[in-house]
């Protein structure tokens, strides 16, 4: 019978383009990974994989086999889901992914809740990109993910997800207390065109959506420096070297020398949002999570 932790292993290599990633995506080794792709290529009597410059990509036995995979992992799943469905205690594991400030804004304070609801539920956290996070979902490297997207920068989301909108987050400008603008009631991209930033990574949502503020100018940030915490963004600002944008979500407090404002022309707003597998709908866990994120953000609004 075929192994469904080499199976999984088969998926990740897919998804993730070499080993070693796939390893981080499941949280093994690299070794264990290779231990369980040569495990099934002894069972099929044929190679898994090919190597394509630093990276693998899968062979047409290995690709037929990861993609007949995905499905029967999912069916597992609902099998598993309707074993457990009568369970009075929740056991077992919970995967989840999240982005920075949703896992300080949302993750931490769902864990305390979770702790008194579910003392025996193993519940574990990986920081990700939302766009990582909805492939580590959909290929079951995580159960359910805590997710933003943009108001004119949408996520992709494959048909096998569910989505529930949790909360609307904005992002204000963080400039030094001795700013121009510092005592401003709102600024505009305009207002900030001859600015040096700091912004998340390239190619991350946030950076994103900072230079596609400006593009809607026809203009373009003059961004100098790249840092992944927001942490290290009110840093620079706060010894005025930069100024940035920053979510309110999970923003730890400001340095009195750091002044936000309010952007608009267009206000940055994101959609923040937890996802799970079709497939999971019926896992008492995941529906669980759901009730405590849902009351969650009921009492955060309650006056």
């Amino acid at each position: 019978m075929i192994d469904v932790g080499a199976l999984r292993a088969l998926i990740a290599v897919r998804d993730h383009g070499s080993i070693v990633s796939a390893a981080a995506a499941l949280d093994f080794t690299p070794s264990a990974v290779s231990q369980k792709i040569k495990k099934l290529e002894r069972q099929s009597r044929s190679p898994m994989l090919e190597r394509v410059g630093r990276g693998v990509i899968l062979t047409e036995r290995g690709r037929l086999l990861a993609q007949r995979g995905t499905q029967l992992l999912a069916d597992l799943e609902q099998v598993e889901n309707l074993a457990v469905g009568g369970a009075q205690e929740l056991r077992g594991s919970l995967r989840v992914a999240s982005f920075s400030t949703g896992s300080r804004g949302i993750i931490a304070p769902l864990l305390a809740r979770l702790r008194s609801s579910a003392p025996d539920l193993d519940v574990t956290v990986v920081e990700s990109d939302p766009r990582e996070s909805v492939t580590l979902v959909e290929r079951g490297g995580a159960d359910l993910a805590i997710v933003h997207d943009w108001n004119t920068l949408p996520l992709d989301l494959p048909a096998t997800l569910e989505q529930l909108r949790l909360v609307d987050d904005e992002a204000d400008v963080l400039l030094p207390w001795n700013h121009p603008l510092s005592m401003r009631d709102s600024v505009s991209p305009m207002d900030l065109l001859h600015e040096r930033w700091v912004t998340t990574p390239a190619g991350t949502i946030c950076h994103e959506w900072l230079v596609h503020m400006f593009a809607l100018h026809g203009q373009r940030p003059d961004v100098r420096y790249f840092d992944g915490s927001y942490s290290t963004h009110a840093a620079m600002v706060e010894h005025g070297v930069a100024v940035a944008l920053v979510p309110r979500l999970g923003r730890e407090p400001l340095s009195p020398r750091v002044r936000s404002i309010p952007v608009i022309d267009p206000t940055p707003r994101r959609q923040v949002s937890a996802l799970w597998r079709r497939s999971s709908t019926d896992n008492p866990a995941r529906q669980l999570v759901q009730r405590e994120l849902e009351d969650l953000f009921l009492m955060s609004i309650e006056p």
